[in-house]
């Protein structure tokens, strides 16, 4: 009986999230990435991808599941219309919005040294994660910025796994917190009545 209320407590808690407003965000949230990823894509900027800019300001202002819907439609969206290895990147996205809608309910968006935590920590898990797919799938190359960085491993003499290990260490870091910053910086900026009830209360300002 109490696992019974636990997992209905759960639910619940997770439909709290699916607001009118949250349904709102959701698209402006795909948008936001599948812009700032084009963009990217389109430049061959080494050391950024931003296609999680939209995922990680739904987690903060919706929650951690509004965030990983975000995420499926994001990848979906971007493979189509970017580059269809983001598809196989889909887990990764879902994981963002989880770990930081999460981390925005226990207070890690209140103040900038702790946002810049939570970058690493995004940054830890699409290396964790992330490394595996390219290599597996791709072969370690996925037509993004980021291959330049692979590229220049494979130059020294590194094998395929140890190029894109590599690159993951040097490109993950700078885009994710890069990407958790810019987020927060939007969050704070959105006026009080366009953000969802649910909004975790994560835009004090930093002293």
């Amino acid at each position: 009986m109490a696992s019974s209320g636990y997992a209905g407590s759960f639910v619940d808690h997770i439909r709290q999230e699916f607001t009118t407003q949250t349904w709102t965000l959701i698209p402006v949230g795909v948008a936001l990435s599948v812009v700032a990823a084009y963009i990217v894509n389109v430049v061959k900027v080494p050391f950024l991808y931003l296609d999680a800019l939209g995922v990680l300001l739904v987690a903060i202002l919706a929650g951690p599941w509004a965030a990983a819907i975000t995420g499926v439609f994001v990848n979906a969206v971007v493979g189509f219309l970017v580059n269809p290895t983001f598809w196989a990147y889909t887990p990764l996205q879902v994981t963002f919005g989880l770990t930081a809608g999460y981390m925005a309910r226990r207070g890690w968006f209140r103040r900038y040294w702790r946002v810049v935590v939570v970058g690493l920590v995004v940054a830890a898990i699409s290396i964790v994660l992330g490394a595996p797919i390219t290599v597996v799938a791709f072969g370690g190359v996925t037509g993004t910025g980021s291959d330049a960085v692979t590229t220049f491993f494979l130059a020294t003499g590194s094998n395929i796994w140890s190029a894109v290990v590599g690159q993951t260490l040097v490109v993950e870091p700078t885009d994710k917190v890069t990407t958790v910053l810019l987020a927060a910086l939007i969050a704070r900026r959105i006026p009080d009545r366009y953000r969802p009830e649910t909004a975790a209360t994560v835009l004090d300002r930093d002293r």
